[in-house]
């Protein structure tokens, strides 16, 4: 199932970032295991941290970097789909 282009998540309780060398490390304590992202990841990582959708950070998201509108909302909504499927983040059911 995926999160859509509207739906919003939850950071998980055990879950903390730290910026390292260039990159955003997520790290999930419960579990023990740690992801990066790129530069486009981080910005959706505090996007979605600031309770924002994969649309409205793809809005902010696409005046910044040379790509096609709906190309860079698929693959907002699909990192997000993963970040979901590591249990790093939840589906919100509130607005």
């Amino acid at each position: 199932m995926s999160i859509g282009v509207d739906g919003r998540v939850r950071i998980g309780r055990d879950v903390h970032v730290r910026e390292f060398d260039g990159e955003l490390v997520i790290l999930d304590l419960e579990k023990g295991d740690y992801f990066g992202v790129n530069e486009i990841g981080a910005r959706l990582w505090h996007g979605l941290e600031s309770g924002k959708s994969c649309c409205e950070i793809a809005r902010e998201l696409v005046t910044s970097y040379e790509t096609e509108p709906g190309r860079l909302l698929a693959d907002l909504v699909a990192l997000t789909d993963e970040f979901i499927a590591k249990g790093l983040v939840e589906p919100r059911t509130e607005r």
